[in-house]
């Protein structure tokens, strides 16, 4: 594979891990359990939350690895797009939120800005 169709295959999966790394942070919050006592900070998550960490960390790692070959102005307002996008459709499938005919149209907004830009 090309390099220049190997960056794209990683920004696929950056946007893939950083949408679904949130919505396993949404997922996994609801077990959250943060306290403090006697001087001692305890956290307790759950695998979902954990999970969703991991995703994250990737995707942090992936994009090192996309900003160094594409330009900034070119991969941020794209990955923005696409992640907001995602998360907007895995809100509703997965997390089974209502969205607005607003929210909708700002995805069809987003989605046209980025075949302006690409």
């Amino acid at each position: 594979m090309k390099r220049s169709k190997m960056i794209f295959v990683l920004f696929g999966l950056y946007v893939l891990l950083s949408a679904g790394g949130l919505i396993l942070f949404k997922l996994g919050s609801q077990d959250l359990n943060i306290s403090v006592s006697k001087n001692l900070f305890e956290l307790k998550i759950s695998w979902l939350m954990l999970l969703g960490i991991v995703c994250y960390a990737c995707s942090f790692l992936l994009w090192l690895v996309i900003v160094s070959k594409l330009n900034l102005s070119f991969a941020m307002p794209l990955s923005v797009g696409l992640v907001n996008t995602l998360v907007l459709i895995g809100s509703y499938f997965v997390l089974h939120e209502t969205i607005t005919i607003t929210q909708w149209i700002g995805v069809a907004v987003i989605i046209f800005g980025l075949f302006l830009i690409a």
